[in-house]
């Protein structure tokens, strides 16, 4: 889990744009990771974020340049929520955080991912380390989301993960993770009648 004392910026920020290097060698993947619109959105967060640890007030600008964010990449992340070093967005829009939310360090979130809570009975998640969260999947509510684990797309999280499990389904259910799964969500398709049926 990240830790809850003021983060320097730099550091995060680094360790944030450090997980295109394992896209490959070079600048390439590098420079179009930060030209992302999720590294943008996390970037603007990461800005506020430091302000708000130390207490420096910063609105109205603050609110300007959240709602430019959420209009112009689809993602929200309020500058409440807490965030580890790390996180990688891959792909952008329809990305939902509740300021409640704790999310710790070398996770990844798909599009269309909501990380919230159950209306009014509130309480949102806390979300382990190197946690991969697939597309449109939804974990809301106050449950807690083992290290390790995987949230496959479009799942419906509405209970516990332990560490190291896989959660599938609406609602999901959780499984420990295979070694074959333990590196992907998406298992690559075979044609029928090929060789290696």
């Amino acid at each position: 889990m990240p830790s809850l004392r003021a983060e320097p910026l730099w550091s995060s920020i680094m360790a944030d744009a450090a997980r295109f290097r394992s896209e490959g060698p070079g600048f390439r993947p590098l420079i179009r990771g930060v030209l992302s619109q999720g590294f943008q959105a996390l970037l603007v967060y990461r800005i506020f974020r430091w302000f708000h640890e130390r207490g420096i007030p910063t609105q109205p600008v603050r609110f300007i340049f959240e709602r430019f964010v959420e209009i112009t990449t689809g993602i929200s992340i309020p500058v409440e929520a807490t965030i580890g070093k790390g996180l990688r967005i891959h792909h952008f829009g329809g990305i939902i955080i509740h300021p409640q939310a704790v999310i710790g360090e070398e996770c990844a979130l798909y599009h269309g991912v909501t990380v919230g809570d159950l209306g009014v009975r509130g309480g949102a998640p806390h979300i382990g380390d190197r946690v991969v969260i697939g597309a449109g999947a939804k974990v809301v509510g106050p449950i807690d989301v083992g290290d390790d684990s995987r949230i496959g797309a479009n799942a419906v999280v509405v209970n516990a993960v332990p560490r190291g499990h896989i959660a599938v389904g609406v609602p999901a259910v959780a499984r420990p993770i295979e070694a074959t799964d333990s590196t992907t969500l998406v298992r690559p398709c075979r044609k029928s009648g090929s060789a290696q049926e």
